[in-house]
Order: structure tokens, then sequence, then C-alpha cells
């Protein structure tokens, strides 16, 4: 069953002097790319976190948002230096832009580095806290990524509604192959007809280079390819495994090949299915970026 990249989930701990909330985004990306927010006095467990969260996803961006409250009376002073410096730099931006709105006190607060803890030192691994906060954020990945599995099995139906569209015209398509090659042989013939109907041309002489022209829109091969390639993505779908880079790539190959029979052809019929599958793959295109 397929993944999707777009995921939420939310983590929490509280205990009578400690509270900690995760909330934890994910939306489509080539790469794992993490972005943590998480009190300074913590940094400590980034290390901790990217291998959390590798163990758990393998592509897609990840925002996580972590607040650790103390709840105690007194648990947290603030830094009167960071608090100047925001203050200072606030009043600079201010006089440079000619800016009207000032550095309001709920804004000040919520800077990074203003609150700390009272006893002004920084966090260690050896922190009760820390195990807490990890837990907390495998619970909001773990719930990130079951809304990306049922995300997947709706993105995985209307991936297979597509493919069978495909599946369609590419039978059509191969039920008109052989007409096409009858058509072009008879539009060949009158037009010599035409252009040579008193000095008639050697009939085998013909024949050659009819086969020639014949082998150079025949698009048996082209189709043959793409039929492979749609058992191969169909495959991919219920592997399990993290295939959207490579169905991506696959949907390129089929659209080539496409075009390929497109541009050897000029039979209506062909042109309108070939058109009806190329959409179908601009679709599919769309959608696999969103796949794990």
């Amino acid at each position: 069953m397929l993944r999707s990249m777009t995921g939420y989930g939310t983590g929490s701990y509280q205990s009578e002097d400690t509270t900690v909330a995760v909330e934890v985004r994910t939306v489509n990306h080539r790469f794992l790319d993490v972005h943590i927010r998480i009190p300074r006095e913590y940094s400590f467990l980034e290390p901790d976190i990217h291998q959390l969260v590798k163990s758990l996803l393998s592509r897609g961006r990840v925002d996580i948002s972590i607040n650790i409250q103390g709840t105690r009376q007194g648990e947290f002073e603030v830094d009167a230096c960071v608090v100047r410096s925001y203050v200072e730099a606030a009043k600079k931006l201010k006089e440079d832009f000619q800016l009207e709105e000032s550095l309001d006190l709920r804004t000040l607060l919520s800077l990074p580095g203003v609150l700390k803890g009272r006893d002004g030192t920084e966090k260690d691994a050896d922190d009760p806290t820390g195990p807490l906060v990890l837990q907390s954020l495998r619970q909001a990945v773990e719930g990130a990524v079951k809304m990306r599995a049922r995300e997947g099995e709706a993105l995985q139906a209307d991936l297979l509604r597509h493919l069978e569209s495909i599946r369609d015209n590419a039978n059509r398509l191969r039920e008109l192959a052989p007409l096409a090659v009858v058509e072009f042989n008879q539009r060949f013939e009158e037009r010599l007809a035409q252009l040579l109907p008193q000095n008639p041309l050697d009939a085998s002489r013909v024949a050659q280079e009819v086969a020639l022209l014949i082998e150079k829109s025949d698009i048996s091969e082209e189709l043959s390819r793409l039929e492979s390639h749609l058992e191969q993505f169909a495959r991919w779908m219920d592997s399990g495994q993290e295939v959207g880079k490579r169905m991506d790539f696959l949907l390129q190959e089929m659209q080539r090949e496409v075009n390929t029979m497109l541009s050897k052809t000029g039979n209506l019929e062909i042109t309108r299915s070939g058109i009806a599958v190329k959409a179908d793959i601009e679709k599919l295109r769309e959608q696999v970026q969103n796949v794990e």
C-alpha cells in the first residue's frame, strides 16, 4: 500500500511540574528534510530527534514544533541581556526602515532565549525531560505516519483509476495499430499512382520502400514497452515500499513512448487515444510527487 507524504500528528506529556507538547507536520519533498523548533536549552536533543524521525519516515519535509513548560511557580526567569539585544535590534530596524509597530511584550516573551530556567544552566543529556520529549515526539510522528497511510489509500485509488484508463487506451491502440499500417500502405500506393501514372515503378522495389516506411510508422514496439511499464507501475503500488521517485521516473518513460507513437502516425483515432494516455500520465505524475 502506498503512503502519502501529507501527514499531521501530535504528542504530549504532562506531570505536576512539566508539560511537553509536540506537533509534527509533513508534506512532500524529494528527500527527508527535517526542521525542528525546540527551546534553546533543549537543543542537545536534536540529534536524537533526527534519528527517531529517520527511523519512521524516509521522505518528505517534516516540521516539528516542541513546546516545553514548567508548571511550578517561578520555573522560568527573564534573561535581561537577551531582552536588551532584541529591543535594541528592533529599535534599529524601526529607525532604519521607518517602521511603525513596536515590539510588544507578548511577542518579546515568545522569542528564543528570553525565558530560561531559574538556575540559569543549560540542560544536558541527563535532564529527565529529554526522554519525555522523545516519547511525545514518537507519539506525534506515529500519528503522522497513520495519517500518511490513510492519505495513501485514497491516493492509490486515484492512481488506479488513471492507470485503468491508460490500459483501456493502450488496448485501443493495440487494436488500431494494424489498421494504421494498412491505411498508410493504401495512401502510399494512391499517392504513387497520382504522381507517376505513366511510369509505373517496379512492384518489388515499391514493396521494399513501403516495407521500410511501414516499419518506421509501426507503433507495436512502443506499445509493448508501455504495457510493460504499466505492469511494473502496478507492482510497485502493491509493494509496500518507498517507490515515489521510481514511479516518477517510470511515468517519464511512459510519456516518451507515447510521444514516439504520436510522431509515427497520422491516424486520427490513434492520435486521440495517445493524447488521452498523455493526459492520464500527466495526472499520475502530479500525484506521485506526494508518494513517499
